[in-house]
Parts: C-alpha cells; sequence; structure tokens
C-alpha cells in the first residue's frame, strides 16, 4: 500500500515499483489524499479549473491501470490544504484502510516530503500515526469489527531520492528547487550509505513512462518522458528506484536491501 498526497507523486519515484509488485503477484494499493486540483494545466485543451479534479482521477486511474494495480482510493481532501484539515479525522481514514487492506509493507513519503511540500509532509505524519494506532486494538475502536479488525504493518518504507539525483538534475540544468507559488523549494537528498532499499525496476520502466504520461495535464503531451525514453530507459538513475526502510518488525539488514519483501517471503 503506497500513501501520497496527489496524483502523479506514485509516478516519478514508486511506478516501477508498483508495476514490479503488481507483476509478482502482490495486491497492490495506491492511496491518494487529493485529487490535485490546485495545480497548473499543461495542456488546457484536456482540462478547466472546473472539471480538473475529475480529470486528473481519471489520470491517476489511467495510471494504477498501466501499473497494473487495483483502482486507487482517494482520502478526498483538498489539494494544497491538507495542513489545515482535522488531522485525527484523517489519520482514522487511514487506518481504517489499513485495517480494510492489512498491507505487510506501506510506502509514503519521508519527514522532509522530498522537497518540503506541506501536502507531502502532512500525508507523511498521518501514515506514520496511522500504523501505530491501527496495531492497537483501543484506538479508534469504533472501526473495530469483523471487517476492520486492528492490524500490524511489517514494514514502512519512505520513498527518497539519493543525493548524486539531485546533483544530476542541476548538471543537466535542471533546478535543484520545485517551484511553489513562486519560491523554490529545494529537493532533499539523502546520501547512498542511508538508503536501505534500492529496487531494480529496469523490467518496468515501460510501464513506468506509461504511467508518467497518464498525467498529461501535470507533465503535458510533449516532454522528456516521450522525447527522451529511450535515452531513460538506458539511465541506470531512471531503472532504480530508492527508498528508507523506517519501521520493522522482521528485523533489519546489514546488507543494501533488493526487495521490498526482504524476511517476509
Amino acid at each position: 500500500m503506497a500513501v501520497f498526497a496527489h496524483p502523479d507523486d506514485e509516478a516519478f519515484g514508486t511506478g516501477g515499483t508498483l508495476s514490479k509488485y503488481a507483476a509478482e503477484g502482490c495486491d497492490v494499493y495506491l492511496v491518494t489524499a487529493t485529487r490535485g486540483e490546485a495545480g497548473e494545466i499543461a495542456e488546457p485543451d484536456l482540462a478547466t479549473s472546473a472539471d480538473l479534479p475529475f480529470v486528473r482521477e481519471q489520470e491517476l486511474r489511467c495510471a494504477c491501470r498501466v501499473y497494473g494495480i487495483h483502482a486507487p482510493r482517494f482520502l478526498d481532501y483538498a489539494d494544497g490544504l491538507l495542513p489545515m484539515v482535522h488531522q485525527g479525522q484523517a489519520v482514522g481514514k487511514v487506518v481504517c484502510l489499513i485495517r480494510e487492506l492489512k498491507p505487510d509493507v506501506i510506502i509514503t513519503f519521508g519527514p522532509e516530503g522530498i522537497y518540503g511540500h506541506y501536502d507531502h509532509i502532512a500525508v507523511h505524519r498521518w501514515t506514520t500515526i496511522a500504523v501505530d494506532m491501527a496495531a492497537d486494538p483501543g484506538c479508534f475502536p469504533h472501526h473495530v469489527d469483523d471487517a476492520c479488525e486492528p492490524h500490524q504493518v511489517s514494514k514502512v518504507y519512505f520513498r527518497v531520492m539519493p543525493e548524486e539525483q539531485i546533483e544530476a538534475r542541476e548538471e543537466g540544468g535542471k533546478p535543484r528547487a520545485m517551484m511553489m507559488d513562486g519560491v523554490p523549494f529545494p529537493f532533499v537528498g539523502r546520501p547512498l550509505e542511508e538508503i536501505t532499499t534500492i529496487i531494480d525496476v529496469s523490467a518496468h520502466v515501460d510501464q513506468k513512462l506509461r504511467g508518467i504520461q497518464c498525467h498529461a495535464t501535470q507533465v503535458g503531451r510533449q516532454n522528456r518522458f516521450v522525447e527522451e525514453a529511450d535515452d531513460l530507459i538506458q539511465d541506470p538513475g531512471f531503472k532504480r528506484e530508492h527508498f528508507l526502510l523506517a519501521r520493522t518488525t522482521v528485523g533489519w539488514s546489514d546488507e543494501l536491501e533488493t526487495d521490498l519483501f526482504a524476511r517476509l517471503r
């Protein structure tokens, strides 16, 4: 189960991983807090501000079909306002989904939210708190019934960017920051020695690219994922997705993990 804030949050750093585990026969679920309706529209003929929530929901459903995972679950919050919603109720929604879907592994943002996006940080907080509360029958007791009994998640991973990936962006002439409301929010990278898990998604880069392309109102029709597709397919950085194991009930490894289900199967 992956928990993110907006449509396309899953695409760039986890699209290959979601596809890989779906292809292996795992039940893979994506939970998204909003429909991304506050974002800019890259292709004005594809959506208006009035129907953007509907269009971006359909784009995310397209991506999920490409990855081969279950249809997305939405928390139904407004884009850009996650730090201001009722935090207890938001945690409760994630707790209920954990108890319903019973994931062994959860992926979400780290505390830095990749580049400090407030919605990303809120989702990080909700998810990490919900993991603890979902296992405690004393928490949200009205959720506990035959269909929503307490559940202990075995492993929690944060989706992270290695520092070398940010340096490569800069060398390629791309900014080290994401612009939000006219303000640069720098990407936060992790040293390779801190990264616990690298997933080889080379067999699924085509799905990853097509999943990104589903988000046309955000990335546009013509972009590097179309124009440089052949180069990206050969790029080692695009074929690897990076994670930090943050919590585990099955022990820690002294070696670099290459499987999110290491020590679970």
